[in-house]
């Protein structure tokens, strides 16, 4: 799940923040754009941690295999 789901949080963010960028820009009148640039980086930041929280666990548990002593698997 990990492997897809922190790239697609990040695509979302991404666009997140163009779209609400341009909005600000076009939009100068108003900050409507502004809430949807805030959001966008508060998902790139969950993309992150998703990602970072993956690969932890991830080299978590090649530790433990190789601990327990089998041998090493290819990812």
């Amino acid at each position: 799940m990990g492997r897809w789901l922190a790239p697609l949080v990040g695509v979302v963010g991404l666009l997140m923040l163009v779209v609400g960028l341009v909005w600000a820009e076009i939009d100068v009148a108003t900050t409507g754009g502004m809430g949807l640039v805030g959001l966008g980086v508060l998902v790139l930041l969950g993309a992150v941690l998703i990602a970072g929280a993956h690969e932890g666990l991830t080299q978590l548990a090649r530790r433990r295999h190789r601990a327990a002593g089998h041998p090493a698997r290819r990812y």
